[in-house]
């Protein structure tokens, strides 16, 4: 990590959705949930060297709590930068009400 990195925290329910994900693509679709697994460590590469490259939410509530989001395949990854640490909070597919969920 240089200086410019960024501390990469995953909160328990993002950890939590993912690992969901993961059961729901093996066992329930009868697929590899490892392209997917790869394509979210690749952009949680990303945002730890630069976190602000997806902009906040235009959501007035989620934009206040600093929100940002990452498109991956037909899901969200929702993050918010807390000064030099860069909180991961939930991943969730992309058809869900995610204003609901915060």
């Amino acid at each position: 990590m240089t200086d410019s990195d960024y501390r990469v925290l995953i909160f328990p329910k993002a950890e939590e959705d993912i690992r969901d994900t993961k059961y729901y693509l093996e066992n329930k679709l009868k697929t590899s949930a490892k392209p997917l697994l790869e394509k979210i460590m690749k952009h949680i590469a990303m945002i730890e060297e630069n976190p602000f490259i997806f902009p906040i939410l235009s959501d007035p509530y989620l934009n206040q709590l600093g929100y940002r989001m990452i498109p991956i395949d037909n899901f969200i990854l929702f993050y918010v930068v807390k000064d030099k640490e860069v909180q991961i909070h939930r991943f969730i597919f992309g058809r869900r009400n995610y204003q609901l969920l915060f």
